[in-house]
């Protein structure tokens, strides 16, 4: 019978993952509006980020994939990596240039839209030979973690307040890697054992005290270690297919 009760709770734990993240990434857009508090926006959101990121292993781990995981799965992501982090950065810097601000969050918004739809049509039967090395276009969860760059930055004192004109033009940029076809790596081929599966929670759980502690230093790290994994892997894609056609 425990063992039953086990498995029952295993198969909802994607899911559960899932929705926990979609409410951290709520939350956060809730107190950037009501408490101004940015920094634990961002912290809710490099949470999410995280649960985003083994919500479908942990499926795939247990055997438990289905229809209403993956749409979930990417409503979630449209949620906490589109609509927050859009709507932050313009009450936070944006609005002042009303037409063009809101110009500027709506390109990134419909940016991540085309972006999740594109891979979900990718990865249901819509396109052949896509590699699990690699994502074809920056990821939502990535670009949501990239918009932040400019804000960050400033807070911790490392740029002056830059205009409002640059943020829309960086968070448009953003937006034009989100659907572009640049090949950026991805984690899907990283596997663990199902055994493991709470060695991973644990491993998790201790990146998200480290965010708790330091979230912006947190923050900083995970966006400069993207930015050279992604310079890295472009360079040996190229190398790569050069020797290949050589």
């Amino acid at each position: 019978m425990q063992t039953m009760n086990t498995r029952y709770l295993l198969r909802y734990l994607p899911n559960a993952i899932t929705l926990t993240a979609m409410c951290l990434g709520l939350t956060a857009l809730r107190l950037s509006y009501i408490r101004e508090d940015l920094k634990l926006s961002l912290l809710l959101l490099l949470i999410a980020a995280i649960c985003d990121g083994i919500d479908g292993k942990i499926a795939r781990k247990l055997n438990v994939q289905s229809p209403v995981g993956a749409q979930l799965d990417s409503l979630a992501d449209f949620l906490n990596f589109c609509v927050t982090p859009a709507l932050i950065i313009y009450e936070w810097h944006l609005k002042d240039l009303y037409f063009f601000g809101w110009t500027a969050t709506l390109i990134f918004l419909t940016g991540g839209a085309y972006r999740l739809a594109r891979f979900n049509v990718m990865h249901t039967g819509g396109a052949e030979n896509i590699s699990s090395h690699f994502f074809v276009g920056v990821p939502t969860p990535a670009g949501a973690l990239l918009s932040f760059l400019p804000m960050v930055l400033m807070l911790e004192g490392y740029i002056q307040d830059q205009s409002a004109i640059f943020t829309a033009c960086y968070m448009s940029c953003v937006a034009g890697l989100m659907v572009s076809y640049i090949k950026t790596p991805s984690t899907k081929f990283i596997h663990f054992k199902r055994d493991k599966i709470i060695l991973i929670l644990t491993v998790i759980a201790i990146l998200a005290l480290l965010i708790f502690i330091a979230p912006l230093t947190m923050y900083l790290i995970t966006i400069i270690s993207y930015i050279a994994v992604i310079a890295i892997f472009y360079v040996y894609d190229d190398v790569y297919h050069k020797n290949k056609r050589s």
